[in-house]
């Protein structure tokens, strides 16, 4: 795992982050998001208790401005905004 992958991994489990990825198409886009239940709207919330597989390629995280869940891949990770 990457030094940046972690960083953003251990910031969206903390608060909100701002980041910015390559998309599957080449384009670059900025995101808002968060992993911290208390900030994501109830009814988005996961019901009870999900078991799925995890993988180190991929961060997912709840868009604060798209209001969904979301993922990317953690190599595609360009930077995190302070």
């Amino acid at each position: 795992m990457s030094d940046l992958h972690r960083t953003l991994r251990t910031r969206l489990a903390g608060g909100t982050v701002q980041f910015t990825f390559r998309k599957i198409d080449g384009t670059t886009r900025p995101a808002t998001g968060t992993t911290v239940l208390d900030l994501i709207p109830a009814d988005h919330r996961p019901k009870g208790i999900i078991v799925k597989p995890r993988t180190e390629e991929i961060v997912t995280y709840y868009d604060l401005e798209r209001m969904a869940w979301r993922s990317c891949r953690s190599a595609e990770v360009i930077s995190i905004d302070d």
